[in-house]
């Protein structure tokens, strides 16, 4: 189905006249401002209408509205000959929002977390864009938080189904959030990271992920190969001052939480983890399992005496 049949051919013939964008998604606080400005340093056009971390408002609202009416199976997007008039109209304002400001023929894109939600919509949309997949360790990311599951939108996001009303036995409420945040934030950690990659296999070659941690290390190294994936000319000195902005003391701020809270999130997110390169030191064993320990070598004992008389 051509993006003419899709979009109509007004919105088909804009999108057709810009460069691909570069779009760079991940999880909410793993420290994606510094790849956005490694793209604007790079004189790439991240948008006209940012906040502080330098996330693509515009495009929130198509966000919030395909993930809410489409997500996760994108079926009515998929069997239509023309997507519904209220997708087509927010990609078209989205697109005036964004752009505002930017040059002819400028290398442009954007970064927002959520984006990784709704990848097929727009890898149909832009064909030929090129995919950025921040990924932070997922222990850091816990003890970072951002917005409880209480609202639909944020449990699709969390879960992929806004009819959840509990997980693990605890509600989805603001308060129990905040009571148990980092255990909340490894399950959205594991949600995004685990889909972007997912979505990212389909995209084959337009798709890239970045360590944030090897960024920060290395911004000259990932800052050359990144833009080799975009196919762009690298500007030395948009490179230095990327570097100037990278700031360390937050990698590895998971080590500094209470043993049990470590032992928590990464009992939860470990297989991911490992899948995604991150070390995982053997776990010490939890308080239940020293319980479950002490009773078997108990009923060992009690065996042996009952079996002796």
């Amino acid at each position: 189905m051509t993006r003419e049949r899709l979009l109509g051919s007004q919105l088909a013939e804009r999108v057709a006249a810009l460069p691909p964008p570069v779009v760079i998604f991940n999880k909410s606080h793993s420290g994606s401002r510094l790849i956005a400005r490694l793209a604007q340093d790079q004189g790439i056009f991240m948008g006209a209408a940012l906040n502080e971390s330098l996330d693509a408002l515009p495009f929130l609202p198509l966000v919030e509205h395909v993930v809410l009416e489409h997500y996760p199976a994108f079926e009515l997007l998929r069997r239509t000959q023309e997507w519904p008039p209220r997708v087509r109209a927010l990609v078209d304002t989205a697109l005036d929002a964004h752009l505002a400001g930017h040059r002819p023929g400028q290398p442009w894109g954007w970064k927002l977390c959520e984006t990784v939600y709704i990848l097929p919509l727009i890898a149909t949309i832009f064909p030929k864009a090129r995919f950025v997949h921040l990924v932070r360790d997922g222990r850091d990311v816990a003890f970072s938080d951002h917005v409880s599951p209480e609202l639909p939108f944020w449990r699709k996001v969390y879960f992929g189904n806004d009819a959840v009303v509990s997980w693990r036995g605890m509600p989805l409420d603001n308060e129990a959030y905040l009571e148990r945040s980092y255990l909340y934030n490894a399950r959205h950690w594991l949600e995004s990271v685990r889909l972007g990659r997912n979505y990212g296999t389909m995209l084959g070659d337009a798709y890239c992920e970045v360590a944030y941690e090897e960024l920060c290390a290395r911004p000259d190294l990932v800052g050359k190969q990144f833009m080799e994936f975009l196919g762009l000319p690298l500007d030395q000195a948009g490179l230095a001052a990327t570097a100037q902005a990278v700031q360390t003391a937050a990698i590895g701020k998971f080590r500094r939480q209470p043993a049990w809270r470590l032992h928590r999130v990464q009992r939860l997110i470990e297989p991911t983890l490992l899948a995604f390169g991150y070390r995982c030191d053997p776990l010490p064993p939890s308080r239940l399992e020293l319980l479950q320990r002490w009773l078997r070598h108990r009923w060992q004992g009690v065996k042996r005496r009952v079996f002796r008389a």
